[in-house]
């Protein structure tokens, strides 16, 4: 049973490559829109926040040969704090786009992978009632999902604190392993909570710690699956980070900024097949679960033939 758990990920794989063409217009729609609208607000955030970030360096070189006395330093110091206040209002608006996109993509790309998975059709209209109806199950679960995930990285970051405050070499790769380690236990336990996205989309009344404790219930006994799912995207992810990496050194990039436009867009395609993929992996754990309560469920009927069958008892001896 392990050896099947550890290689049916290649089946939720697989099946997920095949559910992408159903529904492919709609997908490939929302998909194009998805890229489009990230890159845009990249681009905007990108250029926006260096140029004041440019005129916060050159302005702060000027303060040691600005007079103390006269009025200019004061005029500087104030302009740095006015361009300071700025990138932060910058990165907040940023921070929040990115939010409302991530709900809107996440939660069509569930609703078009849980469609297609049923062999339905589904039209621009349908598609907007129901993402009405589950936007607000799904900012919840995001909201939950995303303090664990602070609060995990707080937690390793305290425990590592300790070893980061030495200059021991030993210490020091005591942190890298720990790390790594950290890492790794973190995929394992983001199964749940990407699972939790999905459970907040298709089912209705589930949303937050409820989300949360619907998939570690429908996921248990198949953590293996979602974890060899994990090792797969954060693998792809690297591949194409590195990617980029070499790219941006190349001669034909004439604009460093394509470079980092070709991460964002590849992240975002990684994002979305990730997601069908979890939304296969929750209708298989569900199929399973099914599967089993029917097992129990016949196995509790035939317990109860036996037991009530009347004991024959033999007089004659």
């Amino acid at each position: 049973m392990g050896h099947y758990n550890f290689f049916s990920f290649v089946g939720i794989l697989r099946e997920s490559i095949q559910l992408i063409p159903k529904n492919g217009k709609i997908m490939g729609l929302i998909t194009m829109f998805y890229l489009i609208l990230t890159s845009i607000f990249f681009l905007i955030f990108k250029f926006t926040s260096d140029s004041l970030l440019r005129d916060m360096f050159i302005k702060e070189s000027l303060i040691p040969i600005s007079s103390t006395n006269g009025s200019s330093l004061g005029n500087l110091l104030s302009s740095i704090k006015e361009n300071f206040k700025l990138v932060l209002a910058i990165d907040f608006s940023f921070i929040l786009s990115y939010f409302i996109i991530s709900i809107f993509s996440t939660s069509t790309i569930i609703l078009i992978s849980s469609t297609s998975y049923h062999d339905k059709t589904l039209n621009f209209k349908d598609l907007g009632i129901k993402i009405l109806r589950s936007y607000k199950r799904l900012f919840f679960t995001m909201f939950y999902t995303t303090i664990l995930v602070i609060g995990y990285f707080f937690f390793c970051l305290s425990m590592a604190t300790p070893l980061l405050a030495t200059s021991n070499l030993y210490d020091f790769s005591m942190v890298i392993i720990f790390a790594i380690f950290a890492y790794i236990f973190y995929l394992y336990l983001s199964v749940v909570w990407v699972l939790a996205l999905v459970v907040s989309i298709v089912e209705e009344g589930y949303y937050g710690v409820m989300a949360l404790g619907k998939a570690g219930k429908i996921i248990k006994g198949n953590e293996m699956k979602g974890f060899i799912l994990n090792i797969v995207f954060n693998l792809l992810a690297l591949i194409i980070f590195v990617g980029t990496r070499i790219v941006k050194d190349e001669k034909w990039i004439v604009n460093k900024n394509i470079s980092m436009l070709i991460l964002v867009n590849g992240s975002c395609l990684l994002k979305v097949f990730e997601l069908v993929n979890y939304t296969v992996l929750y209708f298989h754990c569900k199929k399973r679960k099914g599967e089993e309560e029917i097992i129990e469920l016949q196995g509790s009927i035939d317990y109860s033939k036996i037991s009530n069958f009347p004991l024959i008892i033999d007089d004659a001896n």
